[in-house]
This record gives structure tokens, sequence and C-alpha cells, in this order.
């Protein structure tokens, strides 16, 4: 259990720097979108683990930040309201996993 929660939180990091890579104009996914880029992933379809409680350990270590100021993002032609992105730290975090899982033992 305690590896299907860890691979859950490197597949939300993968998201969120990917979108930190995009560069538009606002930061970060919603919660909805967020979910929604998650639906496909193995643990959440199988229903092994939520995004929502990845979140809330990502936010308790600062892996992750919330922004809640709402903005108008003319990419998406709407309002952004509460979105989530990807600290320094979670980045670090994310490659420092990425480096040790391609390591051969």
């Amino acid at each position: 259990m305690a590896w299907t929660f860890h691979e859950t939180i490197l597949q939300i990091l993968r998201n969120l720097n990917q979108a930190a890579e995009r560069r538009s104009e606002v930061e970060g996914l919603e919660l909805l979108e967020l979910e929604r880029s998650m639906a496909r992933f193995w643990t959440v379809e199988m229903k092994e683990q939520g995004v929502q409680a990845a979140l809330t350990v990502l936010l308790e270590n600062r892996l992750v930040e919330e922004e809640s100021a709402p903005v108008y993002a003319w990419d998406r032609q709407r309002v952004v309201g509460d979105r989530f992105r990807i600290t320094p730290e979670g980045k670090a975090y994310l490659f420092r996993q990425i480096d040790e899982k391609d390591r051969i033992r």
C-alpha cells in the first residue's frame, strides 16, 4: 500500500512539473484538472489511492504549494481559482526519485 501511495505522489509531481514546464501565464493545475490528468493512472483507476490524500501529504511536506488568488488565464479562456504547483523542493524530490528508480541495483 505504501508503494502505491508513493507512485501516486510521484505521478502528481510529474503532472505538476509538466504543467510548470509549459510556461503558461497562470502556473499550476486546479484540483479538477489534476484529477482528470490522473484519471487513467493505474493507482487511481484501480481505486488504490486518491489524488486528494496524496495532495495533502505533498502540501504538508512543502513539495507542492496551493495558490488561491483567482486570476484570468487567457490560454484557458476562464478564471482559474485554487490551483496547485510544484515547489523547487518538489522538483528536486521528483528528479531524485527518478534518478534512483533508473539505477541498476
